[in-house]
């Protein structure tokens, strides 16, 4: 049986290999990214099986069962869309434990059925933790990820909730800072474009004008930060 890094129970130990010629055969792979797939990664295996079969949970509404991946890799830069192509053909809630000569990471790309059926994914946004060496004091413990919930919906959100950092329980609270950061950010490229405006204007009563909007967009980052902050560890 393989090693249960994550001190999981016992009863979610899955610990079967993956043979990565099955992704090449049944999923479309262009060539560039089964390259980087035949270069980059060494070996799969897919550790654990959380389901309310292995569990203590009840079924969710949306998570039925996550799959836990140990990947590891040949190469500690290797492009983290391997694994979000992978994770968009398969119809499964995945979590993936990256491996690189003793250093860990975890990855979850954060996803909702795109279709009635569950057969395809959306993925909203990639969580990354940062890397951890088993060396450590805490070893794979600083990861941080435990299993809390008491159904496969809130299981799924906790570990997103850790992994992002969000601190959040529930996929509306995900969804929403997801939605906010991607405000920010446009808000904060409008606010850029201003500024280089500004300093370029010539004339006084336009640089007022462009001016007064900096401000606008100013105080409207700021609301949106301070509803993130309150959307932040939320239930």
């Amino acid at each position: 049986m393989m090693e249960n890094i994550l001190g999981f129970p016992v009863s979610t130990v899955y610990g079967k290999p993956v043979q990565k010629v099955a992704f090449y055969k049944h999923m479309e792979m262009n060539s560039k990214m089964k390259q980087h797939f035949v270069d980059d990664v060494a070996e799969m295996n897919w550790l654990y099986k959380l389901a309310p079969s292995t569990l203590n949970v009840s079924d969710g509404k949306r998570v039925h069962e996550i799959v836990v991946f140990v990947v590891r890799l040949k190469v500690k830069d290797c492009p983290l869309d391997v694994f979000t192509f992978i994770d968009k053909m398969m119809p499964r809630y995945i979590l993936f434990v990256l491996e690189y000569e003793g250093e860990y990471r975890l990855l979850l790309n954060y996803k909702e059925a795109a279709d009635a059926e569950g057969a395809t994914f959306r993925i909203s946004r990639s969580f990354v933790s940062e890397w951890t060496s088993c060396g450590d004091s805490e070893g794979l413990e600083a990861l941080h990820l435990t299993i809390e919930g008491n159904d496969m919906d809130a299981v799924y959100e906790h570990f997103a909730g850790a992994i992002s950092g969000f601190g959040t329980h529930s996929h509306a609270h995900t969804q929403r800072i997801i939605e906010l950061q991607a405000l920010i950010s446009t808000k904060a490229r409008h606010d850029e474009s201003l500024q280089k405006k500004i300093r370029a204007e010539k004339q006084f009563n336009k640089q007022m004008e462009l001016n007064g909007e900096a401000r606008k967009i100013k105080r409207e980052i700021a609301e949106l930060k301070k509803e993130m902050e309150e959307q932040q560890g939320g239930s």
